[in-house]
This record gives C-alpha cells, structure tokens and sequence, in this order.
C-alpha cells in the first residue's frame, strides 16, 4: 500500500462523521482558516440555525465555560459589548475551540482578547518570559482591566499567525499529514527546543519554581505507586535516577503542548508559534518532549494512531536537534531521553480534573490517558504495550 493510500486510510479512521466538523473544511487564507464570526451573546437556537440544526462545537465550549464559572446572561452579554467597545469598527470571531480555564475571542487579523475568571488569572511575568525567550513564538500578553460585574479579567494578546494543527488536520488532512509537511514540523519543533536549550547559560529568571518543578519527586512517588501495573517498572526506574535527570539544564518549558497550541504554516507544516503559555515554568531539558508524539499521531475512537512515517519521522527531529544542540551526546543524550519518559509520566499519568492535577490515572477511567501512555512509552512508539517498560540501552539506542 503506498503512503498516499495510508494516508487516505488514516483519513478514514481520524475523520469520521462523529468527529467531524464541517465548519473547519474552509479555505485557508493567510495562513488562518476563515472562520464564521459568532456574535458571544448570540442564542443557542440561533448558532443551531447558522450550523444545520448542530451546536458548533466553540459554541458548546463557551456555554461550558461561563457555567462552569458560575456567569449568567448578562455576563456573557457583557464580554460581547466590552469587545465591541475596545475595538469599534473591527470584525471579532471565535476560534474553533475554546481552552479550559478561559474565552477568547479574535479581533481582526492580528489582536486577541481573552477573559479569564481570578482563579486561572495570567502570570505576567510568565508571558513575559516566554515572549522575551521566544520572541516569534510566543505573543505579547497585556493585562487590560477587570469587568466589575463579573471579576474577569481581560487581557490582550498579539495573535500568532497561522492555524493550529489540531484545525489543520480536521480542514485539510491529507496536507496535514503529508510527510513532507510533519518532516517540516518535526524540524522546526527541534529549532524550537534548541532556542530553550540556548538560553540555558543567560542569565537565571527570577521566576520561582513551579507547580510541577516543585513537586517532580512527590508526584513520581505516587506514580510508582499507583499507577497501572505495566508502568510502574518505569516511574520506579525514573525515581532512581531522578539526579540525573535533574542534572539537565532547567530551561523554561511551555506547559501544554497538545495539537491545539501548535501553530503552522499551512502551506509547509513549519512551526510558526505556540499559545497558552500560562502553565509554563522551568523544568529540566527534555520533560516538554511528550509534544514530539502528539505531532506523529492523534487520539482516534480505537486508540492512538501513529503517522506510517512516525519512525523516520522522530529519526529527524534528533538529528536536527543534535545539530543545533552539539552537546546532545553520550550521557546527555541518555538523561534527556529519561527526561521524555518522566515528562510523559507527569503529563498523562496525572489526571487534569477540574484544573486540579494532582490524581494518578485509573484504568477504566481515564482512557485517553492510558491510551497514550501505552503509545508513548512502549519500547516500539506505536506499537500496543502490554509489557512493563524499563529504561535500557536499547531503548535509548532506538530512539
């Protein structure tokens, strides 16, 4: 089977009706998908007329948002007036998927604006940080004002250019997952990387240790104990040599790379920039690396599916990373591959609840997160794990 039939194939299976959104399949221009722009106060009934009797899924995901926070109509009506107000004359749409902890809205081409309740408010001085270390992959964040009525705070962003992989793949997947497009990302991504791993010797920020730099050790206890049987072998290992990994540079780490804050390039897959930065804290080299493989595979109904060119895929993204990092060798090489393994423990062997992380996965009831873990750590990426996965020599020599 040739790839273009495989690809067609992976198509089949990411993409089925259940999953699709036909709001997506839009022409790209300038780098963005055009999208629809939904009025914030606009009524439910309304958005199922717009869309065909069917919630968009970003409407669904705004309603959830002010429920969650306990904002009524008028709040929402609020927002609706106060960008309207800050920008007259411009046009505002919605992104296709709204995050967790806030709502954002896009104003014109090149502005964003974000309302977040107090409890998930922004550390400046971790945008700051992430936009002075990464200057062109990061935006510029800038606290606005606070609403009265409902405590939100809002906050300007300069919007990054491109479309997010997560759209890119539901718009346009055969050019998603075309090889030369994930080859262009997969080296990018390692460009990206390499700038962390060089301001490693610039001065030390003075942001403190974060939630998860402050707690690695505690948190890798209570996975070797809790976890799934087939893991533990693994965090027990990870625990162990915990000294080496910690050895690393500590660089400063965005906190959520998953498809969604990945933003492209269309035309060539290269990485143009990442959004929510807000969890982001320094960490040792390498913890980030879990974001390799949301690249070469998605989360589909039956289990994670890796690219067919997943292998010759990772194969890249280390060569170009040793070519930027020349230090990326022997005992370093082997720390930070065991840095990998503990960030994907701590990513998907903790479970998101509510915006609290602090629960071990179970089986059965966190099924995405076992599925991945089972993807990402098995000796093989890609192929089922039914084994415990002890850090060796051929493993890392695999990689």
């Amino acid at each position: 089977m040739c790839i273009l039939q495989l690809l067609q194939l992976l198509q089949r299976l990411l993409f089925s009706d259940q999953h699709f959104d036909p709001a997506l399949q839009t022409a790209v221009r300038n780098g963005r998908p055009i999208l629809r722009a939904v009025k914030i106060t606009m009524t439910e009934e309304e958005q199922k007329q717009q869309h065909g009797g069917a919630l968009p899924e970003a409407s669904l995901s705004i309603g959830a948002f002010f429920t969650r926070n306990n904002l009524t109509a008028n709040d929402r009506a609020e927002c609706n007036s106060f960008v309207s107000q800050l920008y007259p004359g411009k046009s505002s749409s919605l992104p296709s998927c709204q995050g967790y902890c806030s709502l954002t809205v896009f104003v014109g081409d090149d502005i964003v604006v974000q309302f977040r309740p107090n409890t998930y408010r922004l550390d400046l001085s971790i945008t700051t940080t992430a936009s002075k270390i990464h200057p062109e992959f990061a935006p510029i964040t800038q606290y606005i004002t606070t609403i009265p009525s409902s405590g939100l705070l809002v906050y300007r962003m300069s919007r990054i250019p491109g479309i997010s992989l997560r759209d890119f793949r539901r718009s346009s997947p055969l050019l998603a997952y075309s090889t030369q497009n994930l080859t262009n990302l997969c080296i990018s991504f390692a460009d990206f990387l390499a700038q962390s791993w060089h301001h490693a010797n610039q001065p030390q920020s003075s942001l403190p240790l974060g939630t998860i730099g402050l707690s690695i050790e505690t948190r890798l206890k209570a996975l070797r104990a809790t976890l799934p049987a087939r893991f533990r072998t693994l965090a027990k290992t990870l625990l162990m040599q915990l000294p080496r990994i910690t050895s690393l540079p500590w660089l400063f780490t965005h906190g959520d790379l998953m498809p969604g804050n990945f933003m492209l390039e269309p035309s060539t897959g290269v990485l143009r920039g990442l959004v929510d930065w807000a969890e982001s804290e320094y960490l040792p080299f390498g913890i980030c690396f879990y974001g390799l493989e949301e690249i070469l595979g998605e989360l589909t109904p039956n289990g994670f599916l890796y690219h067919p060119d997943a292998n010759t895929l990772r194969e890249i993204f280390w060569k170009e990373l040793e070519q930027e990092i020349p230090e990326l060798r022997d005992d370093v090489k082997s720390n930070v591959i065991m840095a990998r393994d503990l960030g994907v423990l701590l990513w998907y062997g903790i479970a998101f609840d509510d915006g609290a992380v602090n629960r071990v996965v179970e089986e059965g009831r966190d099924v995405p997160e076992i599925w991945k873990l089972d993807a990402f750590l098995s000796p093989e990426q890609g192929e089922e794990n039914t084994r415990e996965h002890p850090v060796s020599a051929e493993r890392i020599s695999k990689i």
